[in-house]
């Protein structure tokens, strides 16, 4: 059965209200489009400014700021006492967490971009190459393995044959149990990937829709998940369709089409999972959060919100908390919402008088989001216990 749930940014209800508050609120230069990444009680973010910072989990505090590193829009991610990111001048970046020392610059190709957030793993850093916005120019897409101690390529995959221009890798890699990476693929091919991360060999390549020179590429971060006793990957495309695939073979397992979509519009967020149902965002009308069952794509419920949401939600103590707001249009509303997971009504909704694109970092009882006036929001949650 599904279940509608209309609303959006409403007041929450007294019993509710005293469910969150502004812990602090900290400032960068430019939009805050990442997730924020928390380690070692610190948060970690970048700007479209080209600033990287990081601030005392509690407090807000800031530790250290770099700047001058070229814009960044994607999520940094840290490991082993190092900071990662990339920038959309093709350049993924080292620095030492504990004070933002620099620690090695990898310069990707010439006129490519980095939106792809970069994902560690037995001591590879993954990045995927993208073209700049709107494919000026189309440049050959990419993954590559950088050496996390040194910055050096241990190797690097064009997705097309001859590395022929298209098939840019916006997405960001999703790891599974066993060691196989899956990420999301460009036009023309619009397709998932599965690969090794150590060392680069190909699996195998999925399309989901035919792209027919629509530009309606695969770019959130794929969610792996079990159902039915076998394990599925779960991938929305900007087309509108959320489709699950066989993780061994890339078959599609089923395919369901929630809203149409159009390029940098559609399904764009990154998908949730909370054991129970997964969690989709669309920025095309209807806008909103969908609940579907891993096993079939059955719709639970639906939350509508009166604007698109390209944050990728997060699911935390029985709640999806995102964040809504517009890329064209009124960048000077938005929100940071938080559902029910279990029938979607509004648990509770901050006006942030700004889009906000960044998809929610929940640690412990504070969600800290991003939004376009480069503001870091950090709420405190009253969670059960």
């Amino acid at each position: 059965m599904l279940l509608l749930v209309l609303g959006g940014c409403s007041s929450p209800t007294p019993p509710e209200a005293a469910q969150f508050h502004l812990a602090w609120r900290a400032h960068l230069d430019g939009a805050v489009d990442g997730t924020a990444a928390v380690a070692g009680g610190m948060v970690f973010a970048g700007s479209a400014g080209g600033e990287l910072a990081a601030f005392d989990l509690q407090t807000g505090e800031r530790v250290w700021l770099q700047r001058g590193l070229g814009a960044i829009s994607d999520s940094p991610a840290v490991d082993s006492g190092r900071v990662f990111v990339g920038t959309l001048t093709a350049h993924l970046r080292a620095f030492r967490a504990s004070d933002g020392v620099p620690v090695w610059d990898w310069a990707g190709p010439p006129d490519a971009a980095l939106w792809s957030s970069p994902v560690v793993h037995q001591g590879v850093v993954l990045v995927g190459v993208a073209s700049p916005y709107g494919d000026q120019p189309l440049v050959p897409g990419r993954l590559v393995g950088l050496d996390a101690q040194t910055g050096r390529e241990r190797w690097t995959m064009c997705l097309l044959p001859s590395c022929a221009p298209g098939d840019g890798v916006w997405s960001t890699p999703a790891i599974d149990a066993a060691g196989t990476a899956f990420v999301g693929v460009g036009n023309p091919d619009d397709a998932v990937l599965a690969f090794d991360p150590v060392s680069g060999r190909r699996k195998w390549m999925s399309s989901l829709y035919a792209d027919n020179q629509r530009d309606l590429d695969v770019g959130a971060r794929p969610v792996v998940v079990m159902a039915g006793g076998r394990e599925l990957v779960a991938e929305p495309g900007v087309e509108g369709t959320l489709a699950a695939l066989d993780a061994a073979t890339g078959d599609v397992v089923w395919s369901r089409a929630l809203v149409k979509g159009s390029a940098v519009h559609g399904l764009i967020a990154s998908p949730a999972f909370d054991g129970n149902n997964l969690y989709a965002a669309s920025a095309s009308p209807p806008n909103g959060i969908f609940a579907l069952k891993p096993a079939d794509g059955a719709v639970v419920w639906r939350h509508a919100t009166p604007l698109p949401v390209y944050s990728a939600p997060a699911v935390a103590d029985g709640m999806v908390v995102f964040g809504t707001g517009a890329v064209f249009g009124d960048l000077n509303a938005g929100s940071v919402t938080a559902l029910s997971a279990a029938d979607g009504h509004e648990r509770w909704s901050y006006d942030t008088h700004s889009g906000v694109r960044s998809g929610p970092a929940v640690a412990g009882d504070l969600a800290v989001a991003g939004d376009y006036a480069g503001d870091i929001i950090a709420l405190r949650l009253s969670l059960p216990s």
